[in-house]
């Protein structure tokens, strides 16, 4: 008995037009505090989505110059100084954020070398420095939320889990994958592997389209017969698209190996949540016998198809 469909159900209607969600980046730093001014930097680094920008705009307590803007590889930056007389730096805002579904990692680096990170969203797209604090380390969140809505990794998890069924397996399998993306998150960080991510995503929509084809296949095949491995070598693709999402933000300077050990701690909680999900829709189908039969195929053919059209349109923005 074949288990773990209801899932991909339920992201249909979110991932038909989905890309992959990265967050924007926000750097402020303090060039000059004395004679009652504060001079900052602010470099507000922001995504595109769906082949468009996201027009969102920073807005503090404090005069705004704009300074330079520049385009780089699927993301727009600008550069503001901000000059602070009648109050210090106080309040923080990023206008549009609430209508999207990313967040925006705020990193302030002070004259005497502390730093203080706030990670903000469309919820509350605002912070008051005086009365936040930061909670939960803000790699480890968007690890979390990297994966959670990353629904091509989703997806793709997914479609492994069709091809096991026995706890022992479905650990090989997990294990696998998590090693492989593991290793290739690390090595893109420290930039001692570099990919481009347009061709990365092509080729991870058309894993997913693969791996459909094969669960709706009766035929034996290698990935049938050796899931685990199959999992090592696509994780190592997934990895590279992780390290997209890590690219638009940097590392810290003083502690990059534990905030690139905190996102991709994220990342497999994200994993670990999504799995949890799975097996409970499978305890709930076996008490729903002809449920679970007449539901089979339908998710395996939705998510071909929605794989698909992100193959499709992912490569053709590659060749446009």
């Amino acid at each position: 008995m074949r288990p773990f469909v209801l899932l991909s159900l339920l992201f249909v209607p979110w991932v038909s037009s989905a890309h992959e969600v990265r967050p924007a980046f926000l750097q402020l730093t303090q060039l000059q505090s004395d004679a009652g001014i504060e001079l900052y930097e602010a470099s507000l680094r922001q995504p595109q989505l769906e082949g468009r920008y996201l027009g969102l705009q920073l807005q503090t307590n404090c005069a705004s110059k704009p300074v330079s803007a520049g385009l780089t590889d699927g993301a727009v930056i600008e550069v503001f100084e901000l000059r602070c007389e009648a109050s210090a730096l106080e309040s923080i805002a990023i206008e549009g954020l609430e209508r999207t579904l990313i967040d925006t990692l705020v990193s302030i680096q002070m004259l005497d070398g502390e730093v203080m990170e706030f990670l903000i969203n469309g919820d509350e797209p605002a912070i008051q420095l005086s009365e936040s604090t930061p909670g939960v380390p803000v790699y480890l969140s968007i690890g979390v939320e990297h994966l959670v809505f990353g629904f091509d990794h989703v997806l793709f998890v997914i479609m492994l889990l069709y091809f096991v069924n026995k706890p022992l397996d479905i650990l090989k399998v997990v294990t696998s994958f998590t090693v492989a993306h593991s290793l290739t998150l690390a090595l893109s960080a420290f930039d001692l592997v570099t990919l481009a991510s347009a061709p990365v995503e092509a080729i991870i929509a058309a894993s997913i389209v693969l791996l459909a084809y094969e669960n709706l296949n009766d035929r034996p095949s290698l990935i049938k017969q050796f899931p685990a491995l199959i999992a090592f070598a696509f994780g190592l693709l997934h990895g590279l698209g992780f390290a997209g999402a890590l690219a638009e933000i940097g590392l810290p300077e003083n502690s990059q190996l534990m905030a690139l050990f905190l996102f991709n701690v994220g990342i497999e909680l994200g994993q670990l949540a999504i799995i949890a999900l799975v097996l409970l829709c499978l305890t709930l189908m076996r008490h729903r016998v002809w449920f679970h039969q007449v539901s089979y195929q339908l998710p395996l053919y939705v998510t071909g198809s929605i794989a698909s059209y992100w193959f499709i349109e992912r490569s053709w923005q590659i060749l446009s």
